[in-house]
């Protein structure tokens, strides 16, 4: 059976700690990252062949990623290397049906199989929806983004895969999205 999601509201709020609160959150960042060592090298490789600005943004992001599901409690394990190729091959075949950008993210919504979407959302909103007026924001290249994304997205499956629920630990079972104004 599948993870329960973590709900959009948690996600959302824990994002935001993270992001505004990131000294609070570095000592669990660093373990994570150390933890996922699989995980963070196959991104190295990737954020390879993108701009110097869209790979801090792809580590940062894998970070907050990480640390959303570490906050919801329980155990996550380490990434193997088939668990990345496996979920490499899988999200790759689907951004075909997905493709072009222009509605991805309408079309991404209906893919019921994917891990914990409320996480997806949130990175998708990171990469996509930002605040216009935020300062410490980098502006990406739309083509570099969904590519980050898409990475991300593999990262998300990986980590769901590894991650054991702590006990009693409830979630949602079905998704819904729920949309957040990013300028709040």
């Amino acid at each position: 059976m599948p993870n329960p999601y973590i709900p959009r509201s948690d996600v959302h709020t824990w994002s935001d700690d993270i992001g505004q609160n990131i000294e609070a959150h570095n000592a669990a960042l660093t373990r994570l990252l150390k933890d996922q060592r699989r995980l963070t090298r196959w991104l190295e490789e990737n954020a390879a062949n993108m701009s110097p600005a869209t790979a801090s943004v792809g580590a940062y992001l894998f970070g907050v990623i990480a640390r959303i599901i570490d906050l919801a409690g329980g155990r996550l394990r380490s990434a193997t290397w088939e668990q990345v190729r496996a979920a490499e091959q899988r999200v790759s075949q689907a951004v075909a049906e997905l493709l072009p950008i222009e509605g991805f993210e309408d079309r991404l919504r209906e893919v019921e199989w994917r891990a914990q979407p409320h996480i997806l959302d949130e990175a998708w909103m990171a990469l996509f929806e930002r605040k216009p007026d935020e300062e410490v924001e980098v502006d990406l290249d739309p083509n570099e983004s969904l590519k980050l994304f898409l990475c991300m997205w593999v990262a998300t499956e990986v980590l769901d895969a590894n991650w054991r629920p702590r006990k009693g630990y409830e979630g949602e079972t079905s998704y819904t999205h729920v949309a957040i104004d990013p300028s709040a």
